[in-house]
């Protein structure tokens, strides 16, 4: 038997059988109150774990770049003659030897070619997911039809002000493009780091930020492109860039879209993850004073920057 007194239903033993409408609305609000409070917590808590494992990356990159030296007495080129990236080139030095051995580095990476039989072409290999070659961060990805292997990270070629076109001087980076004209056609050294490997650039984030990008023609025409990168691709803004223009310069006109895929740039607030010559990852502020922003990226360039830059 219920006894109803007031608005509350108590059963003949006394026991409270329920809420009024009011205190349940009470209750709701509390609970919205505090998941309100929590969710920005939370978000941080998650922008620090994938900023630790964006900074992880880089340095098990580092370590592959190092290792390739090691092997050849210098750095991968930054495109081979064949249009293979850096990235591409260290696939045995990142556990990735397997992988490594059903690329053919003599052929470009869009080549659907199987020459050996094994079932694997270049093309094949470069859109398989590599998980070292994304920041959890990037989000959203690219369509995926379109770049199939897109990836968060490109080496520093130096500080151009445009990663884009042949150059008539050899690139001051830790990287260097294949140039015959002017006769680049091997990796730089660490004894070349003459500026100090601790304050030289090698590598950054890059991505699909740039939202006002779009495909100008092909089945993707009219969509958003965002960005280039693609570990595989040895090509400007596809898998390098250069510290010629801001860190994160996300907005700007049309007219300067090109210098803006020429830089590096992240799905971070305020900066970008960067893997230094020496193997250290440290986190850039994209505030960060523009001189010495483009002196890191140079190997050799003798400029004078403050130590606690």
């Amino acid at each position: 038997m219920m006894i109803r007194h007031g608005r509350r239903f108590f059963s003949a033993h006394g026991h409270f059988l329920g809420f009024t409408l009011i205190e349940l609305l009470v209750v709701i609000a509390i609970i919205a109150i505090l998941i309100g409070l929590l969710l920005p917590a939370v978000q941080k808590v998650r922008e620090a774990a994938n900023r630790s494992s964006c900074q992880n990356n880089l340095k098990q990159i580092g370590l592959a770049m190092h290792q390739f030296h090691d092997n050849y007495q210098s750095f991968p080129l930054a495109n081979s003659p064949t249009f293979n990236s850096a990235f591409a080139q260290i696939l045995p030095f990142i556990e990735q030897e397997s992988l490594g051995k059903l690329y053919n580095p003599s052929l470009a990476p869009s080549d659907t070619s199987d020459s050996d039989g094994d079932g694997w072409s270049n093309a094949l290999v470069g859109a398989q997911v590599l998980r070292i070659y994304r920041c959890p961060s990037m989000q959203p990805p690219p369509t995926v039809a379109a770049f199939p292997g897109w990836a968060s990270y490109g080496v520093c070629i130096g500080n151009q002000t445009t990663a884009f076109g042949s150059s008539t001087v050899p690139d001051n980076g830790v990287f260097v493009r294949f140039n015959t004209a002017i006769g680049s056609t091997t990796g730089a050294n660490i004894s070349s780091i003459t500026d100090g490997t601790s304050s030289t650039l090698m590598a950054s984030e890059m991505g699909f930020q740039l939202r006002d990008y779009l495909f100008s023609s092909g089945s993707f025409a009219g969509q958003i492109r965002g960005g280039n990168t693609q570990w595989v691709w040895g090509y400007a803004s596809y898998s390098f860039a250069t510290t010629g223009n801001r860190l994160n310069w996300k907005i700007g006109t049309s007219a300067d879209l090109i210098a803006r895929l020429s830089s590096f740039r992240s799905d971070h607030s305020q900066g970008a993850n960067a893997l230094f010559a020496d193997g250290s990852v440290r986190f850039l502020r994209e505030n960060m004073d523009l001189f010495t922003y483009q002196a890191i990226g140079t190997r050799n360039g003798g400029e004078v920057i403050s130590q606690n830059w």
